[in-house]
């Protein structure tokens, strides 16, 4: 068995939940993950930034992207991380202390998979 055959395994993501969102096509899956790793990467600081000026608006777009790109790939803390932020944005609430949980969570992730698929 070769390396497309060994099991898929990055902290803090259901792999198998994943694969299984993308057809079971681990190539595609693996694109999906690079692509989030580099796009997603800086989605907390384009949150707080947003918020710092004025832009709900973008803000809560961004919160809502990332949690939606989060579930896809079976990063199910990520995305709740990022409900509860796109949440505090739309009730106006106290968004420091999620945002800067998402942004720990957001950090984790992004390490694990450029951790799992080194090139």
């Amino acid at each position: 068995m070769g390396p497309d055959h060994a099991p898929l395994k990055i902290d803090g993501i259901d792999t198998e939940a994943g694969l299984k969102r993308v057809g079971g096509k681990r190539e595609r899956y693996e694109s999906v993950l690079r692509k989030f790793a580099t796009r997603q990467a800086g989605s907390a600081e384009a949150i707080r930034v947003a918020l710092s000026g004025g832009d709900t608006t973008t803000a809560e777009r961004e919160a809502h992207s990332l949690k939606g790109s989060a579930a896809t790939m079976g990063a199910d803390q990520l995305a709740e991380e990022a409900a509860k932020v796109e949440a505090a944005i739309k009730s106006k609430g106290a968004v420091d202390v999620t945002l800067l949980s998402l942004s720990r969570v957001l950090d984790s992730v992004v390490a694990a998979i450029q951790m799992a698929l080194r090139d």
